[in-house]
């Protein structure tokens, strides 16, 4: 499972910590000890948020597996304790072909918590548009624009599940996006995913007071400006996720993140007051973006939640009507260009009309030429 550090998930505290101590551990009294023997150790993956994850060997399924565990648990506040087992829990019940299965959840022999995933072979999106960036003449070939918009439509595809579950990811980045060897899409993290629809069934009742202390989460650059400035009116809910997927898709039109190389200060400003350049400013010179695809970015990526992409449908839909040759909603096309994509789709059915008017006016012709001659 790849893990990168180059974009961190960001806490902005403005209250105070959940104590430290044994009192947390409490809320693993519910979880199965596991046998000492069933996991081998084989090599640690990488680090991500309070997690390390691990490469283990699980003896009873056979199979090498992702262990997640909290190293420090002992010292971790029982706001962290709780995060932890709810992001185990909430993946394994989203069940979908885009999101990183969950397979076990318990207490190992030193008392920490862990849960196990399917251990993902291929590479982060991350690391997809950093060799793109460099020219990397695999990824090149690997990863045409068709490419990555079909990597794109997974998430959405993802996010628009978990959505219909009144569940909200909150921390979409390309790190959090593993591409396969053979086509997987899977969308991982969802340490702070959070329900927005009071009825979903997969989140205890207490899950949003992990909110409560007041912490902003997510990672600069990707997170939606009311994730930084709650507002009454816009509330954080799926149309800052539908923000987040703007922003993958500008990391994979402009081969950067937006807001990339800023001081976090102006990171956060530019956030809040929308003032973020469009990719095809922040792209290398030789790349070609097309304009309704950077309509669509910027729509997603809009200030106000009003102005976003209302679910994550409308927008994957401007992404099929860009591939299928029709204009997106997004992008506000003149008569021309309507004119122009129409005569490109039709453009073999128009050659044949063509072609039939144009044998029927040599017929004609040569009827009247033989009259004309008799």
């Amino acid at each position: 499972m790849p893990q990168t550090t180059e974009l961190k998930t960001l806490v902005i505290g403005t209250g105070a910590e959940a104590p430290a101590g044994g009192d947390g551990i409490d809320v693993f009294s519910s979880l199965p000890m596991k046998p000492q023997e069933r996991y081998t150790f084989l090599r640690t993956i990488g680090f991500g948020g309070m997690k390390s994850v691990l490469l283990v060997h699980d003896r009873d399924t056979g199979r090498e597996v992702a262990m997640a565990i909290m190293p420090d648990f002992r010292e971790r506040p029982k706001i962290d304790l709780e995060r932890f087992v709810r992001e185990a829990r909430l993946t394994a019940q989203l069940e979908h072909p885009n999101i990183v299965p969950v397979h076990d959840l318990g207490i190992d022999s030193s008392g920490s918590p862990f849960f196990t995933m399917k251990y993902l072979h291929g590479q982060s999106l991350s690391a997809v548009i950093r060799k793109l960036a460099k020219g990397d003449a695999e990824a090149v070939h690997r990863f045409s624009q068709l490419r990555l918009l079909q990597i794109f439509i997974r998430i959405c595809n993802a996010i628009e599940f978990a959505h219909s579950q009144g569940i909200c990811h909150l921390d979409i980045k390309p790190e959090n996006v593993n591409i396969g060897d053979f086509g997987e899409v899977l969308l991982l993290d969802w340490g702070l995913a959070r329900a927005v629809d009071p009825e979903s069934k997969l989140v205890s009742p207490n899950a949003e007071d992990i909110d409560a202390n007041g912490h902003v989460k997510g990672t600069p650059g990707y997170m939606a400006p009311e994730q930084l400035r709650p507002l009454k009116e816009f509330p954080v809910g799926f149309r800052s996720d539908i923000y987040s997927l703007g922003g993958i898709l500008y990391a994979m039109l402009a081969l950067r993140g937006p807001l990339v190389r800023l001081p976090m200060d102006e990171i956060l400003r530019r956030t809040t007051s929308g003032d973020i350049p469009p990719p095809s400013v922040m792209a290398p010179d030789d790349r070609h973006i097309p304009a309704a695809l950077e309509a669509i970015c910027q729509k997603a990526m809009a200030l106000s939640p009003v102005d976003r992409y209302q679910t994550v449908a409308e927008l994957r839909e401007d992404i099929f009507a860009f591939q299928t040759g029709y204009v997106p909603k997004a992008e506000n096309a003149s008569p021309l260009k309507h004119a122009g994509l129409f005569l490109g789709r039709n453009l073999l059915i128009l050659m044949i009309i063509l072609a039939l008017v144009l044998a029927l006016s040599l017929v004609t012709l040569a009827y009247y030429y033989l009259d004309a001659i008799n």
